[in-house]
């Protein structure tokens, strides 16, 4: 059957993020030394593909709950452009993730950054792999690995090592409480995801995914999955940021996800009301907030904070690539062009 190795990976997520924290709760005495063997006054995140949008997200939390300097770059931005990522004088600490360890820009930036005595931290889902070899410390996500092309339950479970990473590092309970929920919150998304996102978006023409805070991560990332596993043309906006040019091309046959926040809420209500006002078809996710002007609303009712809940929304835009890929006769196991791993 075509799809059936993605749609199984999609709904083993919830094993595989308890798989990676009981790793990480082993490996968190690493971290700590990590960290003060040598004052670090910035973290840099990098990825290529989904591993750069997960850093997107990773890079948020981890300055909302450290309060250390964090952002996210592509991996070819540190070769191409490395005096546009560190600043002189600074003592950063670089986070690369890949999936496969084996990622040839991800690879060549940590060798470059290496070079100049930076330490490194690597996610992966390769224990034995280059980078991890490579990397000072590496966390795994044992059960993250798949068998398809497509990035699915490998991105969710090395966000959540990131996401556990900024916890660890700010000492925060309160942060690692909620992530300790998510493998059995996850089984209770994935029962409303699976029959909801089979018929959103049917005749639409034109996608569009919102997210702003750690949510924005998950935009890109929703984009990306209908683009590989769809061939659907997609875009990514902060929510706002939507209605300074981009508005205009919005109408019926577009289809906007909005990944919601609480931070954010009350001026996400508003752009929803614009967008369904425009006859866009609006599928609106969140907590616990009344999403009664979107077409689909669904209020997870989670009690989660915006980072943590940010993992719980990934699901709901896999599981929209799958159908869609599955609905148009492609095959989102094995997308044209793709491979799993990128090697220049």
């Amino acid at each position: 059957m075509r799809g059936s190795l993605t749609l199984q990976e999609i709904l083993d997520q919830p094993e595989a993020w308890a798989a990676a924290l009981e790793r990480f709760e082993a490996d968190a005495p690493r971290v700590d030394r990590l960290f003060e063997r040598e004052p670090r006054d910035e973290v840099v995140f990098t990825g290529c593909g989904s591993s750069y949008y997960l850093s997107m997200t990773a890079a948020s939390v981890f300055q909302q709950f450290t309060g250390l300097r964090a952002k996210a770059v592509p991996a070819s931005e540190i070769l191409q452009f490395p005096e546009g990522v560190f600043a002189q004088d600074s003592s950063p600490l670089l986070v690369a993730t890949s999936r496969s360890g084996t990622t040839t820009e991800t690879l060549r930036a940590a060798k470059a950054v290496a070079r100049q005595g930076i330490p490194i931290l690597c996610l992966t889902c390769a224990a034995r792999s280059p980078l991890a070899q490579q990397a000072d410390l590496a966390l795994c996500s044992p059960r993250g690995r798949e068998k398809s092309v497509v990035m699915t339950k490998s991105f969710s479970s090395l966000l959540l090592l990131g996401l556990l990473l900024a916890a660890q590092r700010a000492g925060d309970a309160g942060l690692r409480r909620e992530l300790h929920r998510l493998p059995a919150l996850g089984r209770r998304v994935l029962k409303i995801a699976l029959p909801l996102m089979r018929d959103v978006g049917m005749a639409a023409s034109r996608f569009v995914f919102l997210g702003a805070g750690p949510a924005h991560g998950i935009a890109w990332e929703a984009m990306l999955k209908l683009t590989e596993m769809a061939q659907r043309p997609a875009v990514t906006y902060h929510p706002l940021e939507f209605r300074h040019g981009p508005i205009a091309a919005a109408g019926p046959g577009t289809v906007a996800v909005l990944f919601g926040t609480e931070g954010g809420k009350r001026l996400e209500k508003a752009l929803v009301r614009d967008l369904r006002r425009q006859g866009v078809s609006v599928v609106a996710l969140g907590d616990d907030w009344s999403m009664a002007e979107a077409e689909t609303g669904v209020a997870l009712g989670v009690g989660l904070s915006d980072a943590a809940r940010s993992i719980l929304y990934l699901p709901f835009a896999q599981l929209l690539a799958y159908h869609r890929a599955v609905g148009a006769g492609l095959d989102p196991d094995r997308p044209q062009h793709l491979s799993s791993v990128v090697r220049l």
